[in-house]
């Protein structure tokens, strides 16, 4: 059984190879190859998009983030293909001008910028069409298993009246999963690098929210909308007290995963502000489609071929 294992993962290997031609593979995911060129454009696009510094330090810090972000985008891709699941190209280019609107530039003007940059614009077009392919996955596979009832609403609306005169925090994130714990190392130094470049440009924390971070808002730069103490895991509930108006925290442990938290307003709660229904039934919904998320993209890491070559 070895013998024939070691076989199969030199035939995935040779494939990879040969489709990647003669460019170095990064990492083999499966049958598909990611090249170094691939990891070298998707660096300088990052770079480009969220203005953090492009010296070695930062993209020796950066490389391992990025490579971590194509094999999911890889896997993403591949699952959706596994379900005959397309993206069209008005698809990526309404993806291309959400993204431009966000960044509050012309869809044109952007493309010229990105163009100007010396920036491919396959690679942001691939990172669009895994983004669009995977929340189609998403809709296909778990958003019909997702159920919210009206006691869970009940029982929420019940825990905000309990909170009424408590404070409520204005939160962005980045949320950086841990998927493998031999990286773990890899994403604390990232962060921590990314923190110091963030406090020297705190403007840039919506931009590297987009790139990084692995939240549902992130499209959003991170933007969580108002929460409560409770919402999220008590490791950051203790610091949303700490952080003053636009400053950017430390990375903060919970679980398996690093969170980036600035803050940009408080207030206090009251009985005008309670959300209604609807709204508490997306939010619960998105919870819980998030988390389902997650679990899925753990299990297709845990059974796919993957190697490093880099």
């Amino acid at each position: 059984m070895k013998l024939i294992a070691t076989i199969i993962s030199l035939l995935v290997i040779t494939g990879a190879a040969h489709a990647a031609g003669n460019e170095g593979i990064a990492v083999v995911v499966n049958s598909d190859a990611i090249t170094n060129s691939d990891v070298d454009e998707r660096m300088k696009m990052i770079a480009a998009s969220t203005g953090i510094a492009n010296n070695p330090d930062m993209m020796d810090k950066l490389r391992p983030q990025i490579i971590d972000m194509l094999v999911d985008e890889e896997l993403k891709m591949q699952e959706a293909r596994a379900l005959k699941i397309k993206v069209s190209k008005a698809e990526i280019d309404g993806g291309f001008e959400e993204i431009a609107k966000n960044n509050n530039i012309p869809a044109e003007q952007f493309r010229q910028m990105i163009e100007k940059s010396g920036i491919r614009m396959s690679t942001m077009n691939d990172q669009i069409e895994a983004q669009i392919a995977w929340g189609k996955v998403v809709a296909a596979k778990i958003r019909p298993k997702v159920e919210v009832s009206d006691s869970d609403i009940d029982s929420e609306i019940d825990k905000l009246k309990a909170k009424m005169g408590q404070a409520q925090y204005r939160v962005a994130q980045i949320y950086l999963p841990v998927n493998d714990a031999g990286k773990e190392k890899d994403i604390v130094n990232f962060a921590t690098k990314l923190v110091a470049q963030l406090r020297q440009q705190p403007e840039a924390f919506g931009k590297a929210a987009q790139q990084f971070s692995q939240a549902p808002g992130a499209k959003k730069g991170g933007d969580m909308g108002w929460i409560e103490k409770g919402q999220m895991p008590s490791e950051v509930d203790a610091v949303l007290d700490t952080l003053g108006p636009n400053q950017i925290s430390d990375p903060i442990k919970s679980q398996n995963a690093y969170y980036i938290l600035t803050v940009n307003e408080k207030r206090q709660m009251t009985e005008d502000m309670l959300p209604k229904r609807e709204e508490i039934l997306q939010r619960i919904g998105l919870q819980r489609m998030e988390r389902a998320a997650r679990r899925y993209m753990l299990d297709l890491r845990s059974s796919a071929f993957i190697e490093t070559r880099v």
